[in-house]
Protein backbone atom coordinates (compact mmCIF):
# COMPACT_ATOMS: atom_id res chain seq x y z
CA UNK A 1 0.00 0.00 0.00
CA UNK A 2 1.21 3.48 -0.80
CA UNK A 3 -0.01 6.97 -0.07
CA UNK A 4 -1.19 9.09 -2.99
CA UNK A 5 2.26 10.71 -3.14
CA UNK A 6 4.05 7.35 -3.29
CA UNK A 7 5.12 7.05 0.36
CA UNK A 8 5.39 3.31 1.19
CA UNK A 9 2.96 2.57 4.02
CA UNK A 10 4.53 -0.82 4.71
CA UNK A 11 7.73 0.95 5.80
CA UNK A 12 6.09 3.84 7.66
CA UNK A 13 6.66 3.73 11.43
CA UNK A 14 3.21 5.19 12.16
CA UNK A 15 1.48 2.60 9.98
CA UNK A 16 3.57 -0.27 11.36
CA UNK A 17 2.90 0.85 14.94
CA UNK A 18 -0.82 0.67 14.20
CA UNK A 19 -1.00 -2.66 12.38
CA UNK A 20 1.41 -4.30 14.84
CA UNK A 21 -0.13 -2.54 17.87
CA UNK A 22 3.42 -1.70 18.94
CA UNK A 23 3.97 1.05 21.53
CA UNK A 24 7.74 1.09 20.95
CA UNK A 25 7.13 2.02 17.31
CA UNK A 26 4.53 4.58 18.43
CA UNK A 27 7.19 6.16 20.68
CA UNK A 28 9.60 6.22 17.75
CA UNK A 29 6.98 7.92 15.56
CA UNK A 30 6.12 10.31 18.40
CA UNK A 31 9.78 11.32 18.64
CA UNK A 32 9.95 11.84 14.87
CA UNK A 33 6.92 14.16 14.81
CA UNK A 34 8.29 16.12 17.76
CA UNK A 35 11.78 16.52 16.27
CA UNK A 36 10.69 17.23 12.70
CA UNK A 37 7.50 19.22 13.22
CA UNK A 38 7.55 20.32 16.88
CA UNK A 39 4.34 18.36 17.50
CA UNK A 40 3.70 16.68 20.85
CA UNK A 41 1.33 13.90 19.84
CA UNK A 42 -0.11 11.52 22.45
CA UNK A 43 0.65 7.87 21.76
CA UNK A 44 -3.04 7.06 21.26
CA UNK A 45 -3.12 9.47 18.30
CA UNK A 46 -0.24 7.68 16.55
CA UNK A 47 -2.59 5.65 14.35
CA UNK A 48 -2.79 5.06 10.62
CA UNK A 49 -4.16 2.24 8.52
CA UNK A 50 -2.67 3.58 5.31
CA UNK A 51 -2.45 6.82 3.41
CA UNK A 52 -5.44 6.00 1.23
CA UNK A 53 -7.56 4.41 3.96
CA UNK A 54 -10.48 5.86 5.87
CA UNK A 55 -8.27 5.78 8.99
CA UNK A 56 -5.21 7.72 7.86
CA UNK A 57 -2.98 9.61 10.32
CA UNK A 58 -4.73 12.76 11.52
CA UNK A 59 -1.88 15.03 10.34
CA UNK A 60 -2.50 13.74 6.81
CA UNK A 61 -6.18 14.73 6.86
CA UNK A 62 -5.44 17.91 4.91
CA UNK A 63 -2.96 16.28 2.54
CA UNK A 64 -2.99 18.20 -0.75
CA UNK A 65 -2.09 15.05 -2.70
CA UNK A 66 -5.07 13.13 -1.29
CA UNK A 67 -7.36 16.07 -2.04
CA UNK A 68 -6.06 16.41 -5.60
CA UNK A 69 -6.37 12.67 -6.30
CA UNK A 70 -9.93 12.61 -4.98
CA UNK A 71 -10.88 15.65 -7.09
CA UNK A 72 -9.43 13.98 -10.20
CA UNK A 73 -10.82 10.52 -9.43
CA UNK A 74 -7.33 8.98 -9.14
CA UNK A 75 -5.94 6.43 -6.68
CA UNK A 76 -2.41 7.83 -6.74
CA UNK A 77 -0.57 10.85 -8.08
CA UNK A 78 1.37 8.64 -10.47
CA UNK A 79 -1.85 8.08 -12.46
CA UNK A 80 -2.08 11.79 -13.25
CA UNK A 81 -1.20 13.16 -16.68
CA UNK A 82 0.68 15.98 -14.90
CA UNK A 83 2.78 13.59 -12.77
CA UNK A 84 4.88 14.77 -11.15
CA UNK A 85 3.61 18.31 -10.81
CA UNK A 86 6.26 20.75 -9.48
CA UNK A 87 4.95 20.82 -5.88
CA UNK A 88 4.81 17.01 -5.75
CA UNK A 89 8.26 16.65 -7.30
CA UNK A 90 9.64 18.90 -4.55
CA UNK A 91 7.79 16.93 -1.85
CA UNK A 92 9.02 13.61 -3.24
CA UNK A 93 12.59 14.88 -3.33
CA UNK A 94 12.45 15.98 0.31
CA UNK A 95 10.19 13.46 2.04
CA UNK A 96 8.73 10.48 0.20
CA UNK A 97 10.29 7.28 1.54
CA UNK A 98 13.04 9.35 3.15
CA UNK A 99 11.64 9.87 6.66
CA UNK A 100 9.72 8.04 9.38
CA UNK A 101 10.58 4.73 7.73
CA UNK A 102 11.57 1.34 9.06
CA UNK A 103 13.72 -1.21 7.26
CA UNK A 104 11.21 -4.04 6.93
CA UNK A 105 13.93 -6.51 6.00
CA UNK A 106 16.02 -5.92 9.11
CA UNK A 107 13.55 -4.26 11.51
CA UNK A 108 15.81 -1.25 11.87
CA UNK A 109 15.44 2.40 10.99
CA UNK A 110 17.09 3.80 7.94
Amino acid sequence: MTCCCGHDCARCVTYRATVENNDELRKQAQKFYHEEFGKDIPLEKIRCKGGRSDEMFFMCGDCPWVKCCRERGLDTCSQCADYPCPPLADYIEKYVNKCNQIDIHHGENE
